[in-house]
């Protein structure tokens, strides 16, 4: 029996056998494994068609030799793989992510089992459909591909401790950060590296891999990349993606705004990765840090917040005492009380945390009903104009934060913060029915001094002024200057 054989794409061949046309599949079996006679001498898989909600069978018919590697062929249909359309810049990539959330939904619709996310087991046809390989050649492909490749095309998408089932809504977030940003959001050479950061749901905003970056799609990407709210069902992922292409996923900066976000994103990312060498120096070190915790719990007389405090690095670990205070104030925006907690000692702050709090819970059940928050944030809004904004949201946080340094006594650092603060106005929303916003003009002075590990902390904030904003003669007065 003769065959011709025609490369169509990376890993894809056309072959004709006996005046039919089919479609080969670069199994990454090597000709003379013996994994070939286990794979030929079971019973045949199906893999799966889908275009729109349709789904249709796709039986493999046999095996056949090419350039030192095993190919599965079947009933012929032209695409190519999505490892390949992921780096395909000139592509409509969000659309084509859409299509393989879709093709999941779909297949989860008729209980097809979910595999584990792998970019050279899913076919992009040509024709708008998608191809789902065979279970068991899926397996083939991943027992074949070497420590590279792994990383590459399995690692970067699959949270190691969830069933596949549960890892949909990861892996799209996973390849969808890649196609928005440029970059993975988990990535290492290392596997166990990879792993660790996963786990420790140490990645970057979005946002702050590129500032023009739109607030609510970095945070989409960041709840479910780092697990606090994730959404495995792919239908909701892929509405996410339509709405990102339809809408874009970028908003247009002034160059002084941008310049100003890159900075403090910056920041940020530095901090990121600080506090994560020191989380995974600790994990590395489990075992000292076990028999200290024995010890401690044989003598029974540490409390528990003491152990939680020695053993974890807080947000804030290694920052100069002026970006400890900066990071205190910008986590208001973000609703990030864990920052802001990690900040102070000595319940410094402690209304303005708990506040912060309160806000934060509130917010993320709204987020879990309505997929949007309440909260705009205020810097971000202030530097947009101060727009009316829908009745169902607000901004919050601060804006235009100066930080003057101030004479101290030796060992420790004083600064003076001054800052617009602003907030939904519930008062006006008893009388109105509708809340309003409230902003403030604040001076707030700070003490740091350095605990036991030399890192900075706020232990005293104490309020010099405070003014109310009139937020209707603050626009007058932008509108005039421009």
């Amino acid at each position: 029996m003769a065959l011709d054989v025609q490369i169509i794409n990376k890993g894809l061949i056309a072959l004709e056998r006996n005046d039919t046309r089919l479609l080969g599949v670069n199994t990454g079996i090597p000709s003379n494994s013996p994994s070939l006679r286990k794979l030929a001498g079971g019973q045949r898989q199906t893999g799966w068609i889908v275009v729109g909600d349709a789904v249709e069978a796709w039986r493999p018919q046999g095996f056949v030799e090419h350039e030192g590697t095993v190919h599965v062929y079947g009933p012929y249909t032209e695409g190519r793989l999505l490892e390949d359309a992921l780096y395909d810049t000139a592509s409509n990539r969000l659309e084509l992510l859409e299509r393989v959330a879709r093709a999941f939904a779909a297949l989860e619709h008729r209980s097809v089992p979910i595999a584990p996310f792998h970019t050279r087991t899913v076919v992009l046809l040509n024709d708008g459909g998608v191809l789902v390989l065979p279970h068991d050649i899926m397996g083939s492909i991943r027992e074949h591909q070497d420590y590279e490749a792994r990383i590459k095309r399995m690692e970067r998408f699959n949270h190691p401790d969830r069933r596949p089932e549960e890892n949909v809504g990861f892996s799209l977030a996973a390849a969808a950060y890649f196609v928005i940003t440029g970059e993975f959001p988990y990535d290492s050479q290392d596997e166990e590296d990879l792993h660790s950061r996963v786990r420790a749901g140490v990645v970057i905003p979005a946002h702050h891999r590129d500032v023009s970056i739109r607030r609510e799609v970095s945070d989409i990407l960041q709840a479910e990349l780092t697990g606090t709210q994730t959404t495995p069902h792919p239908n909701v992922w892929a509405d996410h993606l339509r709405n990102w292409r339809e809408q874009g996923v970028r908003r247009s900066l002034s160059s002084q705004e941008q310049s100003r976000l890159e900075e403090e994103a910056r920041q940020a990312n530095e901090r990121i990765e600080r506090i994560y060498r020191r989380r995974e120096g600790l994990r590395r070190n489990g075992r000292k840090i076990l028999t200290i915790a024995v010890i401690v719990i044989i003598v029974g007389s540490i409390p528990g917040t003491i152990i939680r405090n020695a053993l974890q690095p807080g947000a804030t670990a290694g920052l100069p005492p002026e970006e400890v205070v900066e990071a205190f104030y910008t986590s208001i925006n973000t609703l990030d009380h864990m920052t802001m907690e990690d900040a102070t000692v000595d319940r410094a702050g402690a209304d303005l945390i708990r506040e912060v709090t309160n806000l934060f819970v509130l917010d993320r059940q709204r987020m879990s009903v309505e997929m949007q928050s309440g909260f705009v944030d205020a810097q971000e809004w202030r530097d947009a104009g101060m727009p009316t904004l829908p009745a169902d949201r607000q901004p919050y946080g601060v804006v235009n934060l100066e930080i003057l340094s101030l004479d101290a006594p030796e060992g420790e650092r004083w600064f003076e913060a001054r800052y617009e603060r602003w907030f939904p106005d519930y008062e006006i929303a008893e009388t109105t029915g509708r809340t309003g916003t409230a902003g403030i003009m604040v001076v707030d002075r700070l003490a740091l001094r350095t605990d036991r590990r030399d890192d900075w902390l706020i232990y005293q904030i104490e309020r010099v002024s405070q003014e109310p904003i009139d937020l209707n003669d603050l626009r007058r007065q932008i509108e005039l200057s421009s």
